[in-house]
Order: structure tokens, then sequence, then C-alpha cells
């Protein structure tokens, strides 16, 4: 899914303004959160670089994953750089992000020959209890 951020720096009203968008139709996004943060606070946190930005922005509404939340970041601190920008627009697709993820291999269930004994002891068959007896 192709999603949109959209990161407005307001100095009139100094707020910083995120929006997340989400392609709903081929080239239609739809906003689907908005949050706005006052800019001393978001300056406040650009001295600890993207993971200062990432804890100020991240909350029980807005929790983007770690991808698109350094994506962010890095794009609000090209707007508080040399090149001040009062809007910056971030594209990408989920699939980058799954793609990028390189799988671990798994590990082995068991390590030892000692954990095998002890699932075989679990998987014995032989039961100590007896079926009741029926009475004719």
């Amino acid at each position: 899914m192709d999603q949109k951020y959209v990161v407005d720096k307001d100095l009139e009203a100094g707020t910083l303004t995120l929006k997340e968008m989400a392609e709903t139709d081929v080239g239609k996004f739809s906003v689907l959160h908005q949050e706005s943060f006052p800019l001393e606070v978001v300056e406040a946190a650009l001295p600890g670089g993207a993971d200062a930005l990432i804890a100020m922005f991240r909350n029980h509404d807005f929790f983007p994953p770690a991808f698109s939340a350094n994506t962010l970041a890095e794009g609000i601190l090209s707007m508080f750089g040399a090149d001040e920008k009062t809007t910056v627009k971030i594209a990408f697709c989920d699939n980058d992000a799954l793609e990028s993820a390189q799988e671990e291999p798994q590990e082995a269930l068991v390590t030892d020959e000692k954990e095998l004994v002890e699932i075989d002891k679990l998987l014995d068959d032989t039961d100590e209890t007896h079926p009741p007896e029926v009475e004719p």
C-alpha cells in the first residue's frame, strides 16, 4: 500500500503538523491521522536526533512502525537544518519496508541431547492410570 506523510511547519501558529495518508484508490489518498505538536517541543527534541523525535511523536494514537518512524524523523530533521522548509512530503510503499526487512534464520528447537530425552519422556505412551471398572 502506498503511504504519504505530510509534515507542515506553521510559524504563525507555532505548530508542526503530521498527516498520515494512505492510498485508498489509484492516485487517491485519504488522511488516516493528523496530529499537531508545539514547535517548542519539536525544537527541544532536535538535539537528540531521530530517536528523540520518534519518542516525541509516537503515542497511543500515532505509532508508525520503525521504518516509517525513522523516515519521518529524518524528514523533520531536514526541515530544521540549513535549508529550512515549511513542508515536507514523504511517500513510500509498505512493500519496500517488508522487502528490506531480512528474515533471521530460525534456530533449532532442540539444542542438545538432554532436551531431546526430556521431550521423549513427555511423549511416553505408558500410562499408569487404569480405566474405571464397569459393573455388569
